[in-house]
């Protein structure tokens, strides 16, 4: 129900305020006559105690005039509406009045229908300003409601945008955030592998993974600390807390992974951040923690990791070698599991000694390149619809949870197999297995004078027909196909380090400059230019 809107009448004549207060039927205009005073000094008091919104009020008053009353009420209620009747030659009098803070005037001789008209005047200004002060305190009453958001939308901007000390510290305040204002430790708690977990969740679970780990956090925190919990993203919680001599950074999170894992089913990797001093700061203390967290590459998980203990990457790091590479490329491009799967783990070793552990991201950039080249082959020996289905496996691999460092590993390793078992499959057919039959034998005699009647008759084929078969197969004649085996043999004893001559001899070439030339119209190079180039 709204409230009344209340009014005194003030005057030196009873039969005036009697006129006033009792002639005109107030209740039907909503306004309620509290009280009336015949001279100023008690006009004052009633209005002190009783507070009326509308004071109704001669000028002329005794003991105090309407003047004085009119300065002394606004000072005590601004919002009070004073309305002062006055007479013609008062004019100056109610002029002044209004400068004091009074509402209106009316004119003497007055009727009941002018009282009447500036009586509901202000009315009307008090119903505008009580809407006003009602929208204003109900959005109030919203933002105290919406806070909990607030803080956490703050938080979430806070970790990722630099601001100035004075307008974080602002926001700070307005939030009500319950932490000191200086000194502050940043922890991201990344749920391990969640994002492959609730695909098989019911929603109401995984928010009650998410609200139990946040509980376990924040609980574990606020017995060493002040520290507030928030959600960053689906699988990541952020904690900051005020750093403390208590315990170590790295021991809190420490005891913040072991709750994670005993008190719930899921274990969590924190990155920490170094100690930050200023509200202002908290975002570099993010970045710190994310950086940490990165290294959870090299275990998979369930671990703390500190921005003070990682290593920095050098930027002389050597991984794989052109050999290695080069290696690993032709045994996919010849569909040789097991050579490319003994290169991939000689690759593995040799990155695995490098100290201090190189940035995350330098080895998930060469494993890419090292997809991409194999792809790259692959595209050689594949029909398109089984490219498209290697990309797609490494796309949807991609698009889970960050890969740690044995994951990506086990992905370069199925896209060597799958790309080795595909080109088996296309040599399925009996035309393919007797080519087949013919390029390994040739391939283990390229020593020998190879010639297309020689293996036509090792196959059972008439010569024309195994040259067309084989050109259909391979997409080469058969003299191209010894050429370039030739070649790619040469490529491999050269980049081993043997001699020219050795290399033309073991391949079939008696002849060392004859091999040069055909070497050099392959190539680009000279043997002795690529074994330059190639050979470490």
């Amino acid at each position: 129900m709204e409230k009344r809107i209340s009014m005194c009448v003030l005057d030196d004549i009873m039969s005036v305020i009697d006129g006033i207060s009792l002639g005109i039927p107030w209740a039907d205009y909503g306004i309620e006559i509290i009280g009336t005073a015949l001279d100023g000094e008690e006009g004052l008091r009633i209005a002190l105690e009783l507070h009326p919104d509308i004071i109704l009020t001669d000028i002329r008053m005794p003991v105090m005039d309407g003047l004085e009353l009119t300065r002394r009420i606004i000072e005590k209620s601004p919002a009070c509406k004073v309305i002062l009747l006055s007479g013609y030659t008062e004019f100056s009098y109610a002029q002044q009045a209004i400068r004091y803070g009074a509402f209106d005037f009316v004119a003497k001789p007055f009727s009941m229908e002018d009282i009447i008209e500036v009586v509901l005047k202000a009315t009307e200004e008090i119903e505008l300003e009580r809407s006003k002060h009602k929208r204003i305190y109900e959005m109030e009453a919203r933002v105290r409601e919406s806070k909990p958001l607030l803080r956490q939308e703050y938080f979430n901007l806070l970790i990722r945008y630099s601001s100035s000390e004075e307008s974080a510290r602002d926001k700070w305040e307005f939030l009500e955030i319950d932490l000191k204002r200086e000194g502050f430790v940043v922890m991201v708690v990344e749920i391990d592998r969640f994002s492959k977990t609730i695909q098989t969740l019911p929603i109401s679970e995984v928010e009650l993974t998410r609200y139990a780990l946040q509980n376990i956090l924040e609980e574990t925190i606020n017995a060493y600390t002040q520290g507030v919990v928030f959600r960053e993203s689906m699988n990541r919680l952020v904690v900051i807390y005020n750093s403390t001599d208590q315990i170590e950074p790295g021991s809190l999170a420490e005891i913040c992974c072991n709750h994670c894992a005993q008190y719930s089913r899921h274990t969590v990797s924190i990155g920490v951040s170094l100690s930050v001093n200023l509200i202002s700061e908290i975002y570099l203390g993010y970045q710190q923690a994310i950086s940490a967290l990165s290294y959870n590459f090299y275990t998979g998980g369930n671990g703390v990791f500190h921005y003070g203990d990682v290593g920095q990457m050098s930027s002389q790091i050597r991984t794989y070698s052109l050999d290695q590479e080069k290696e690993l490329l032709f045994a996919v491009r010849s569909g040789n599991q097991e050579l490319a799967l003994g290169v991939l783990q000689q690759i593995y070793e040799d990155c695995a000694k490098i100290q201090p552990l190189p940035h995350p991201q330098y080895l998930i950039t060469m494993y890419d390149e090292l997809v991409y080249m194999v792809l790259r082959v692959l595209e050689e020996k594949l029909h398109t619809e089984d490219l498209q289905g290697l990309k797609a496996d490494i796309e949807a691999h991609k698009n889970t949870d960050r890969m740690s460092l044995l994951e990506l590993q086990k992905s370069l390793e199925q896209l060597c197999i799958n790309g080795c078992v595909l080109q088996d499959k296309h040599r399925t057919t009996e035309a393919e297995r007797i080519i087949h039959k013919a390029i390994e034998y040739t391939k283990g005699h390229l020593h020998l004078d190879l010639s297309v009647n020689e293996c036509a008759k090792l196959v059972h084929l008439s010569s024309s027909y195994f040259s067309n078969l084989f050109k259909k197969v391979t997409g080469q004649t058969f003299l191209q196909f010894v050429t370039n085996e030739r070649i790619d043999q040469a490529k491999l004893m050269l980049m081993k380090g043997h001699q020219v001559q050795e290399v033309a001899a073991d391949i079939g070439y008696e002849d060392r400059r004859y091999f040069s030339e055909i070497f050099k119209k392959n190539t680009g190079m000279t043997p002795s230019e690529f074994k330059q180039a190639y050979y470490k």
